[in-house]
């Protein structure tokens, strides 16, 4: 394989553990969000694991001290 089919099936792998992971936490009650908008842990997953993303994770705690809310929200220049 080439280095760019096997950076695709690196990236794809890794997508699919954090998706697991985010779909953990969401059935814990931790609410996912991408841009706003209410997200599955797939949706989050393809958004934020990706080359170059400009994705970044923001985690909202509760009083407790515990995560909340995962919002995803796209970095651009200003």
């Amino acid at each position: 394989m080439n280095d760019k089919c096997v950076n695709a099936v690196g990236l794809e792998s890794q997508r699919k553990k954090f998706s697991a992971q985010l779909e953990l936490l969401q059935r814990k009650g931790v609410a996912l969000f991408v841009d706003g908008a209410a997200a599955l842990p797939d949706e989050a997953a393809a958004k934020a694991v990706q080359e170059d993303s400009p994705y970044m994770a923001d985690y909202v705690l509760g009083t407790a001290g515990n995560i909340e809310q995962i919002r995803f929200d796209r970095v651009t220049d200003r």
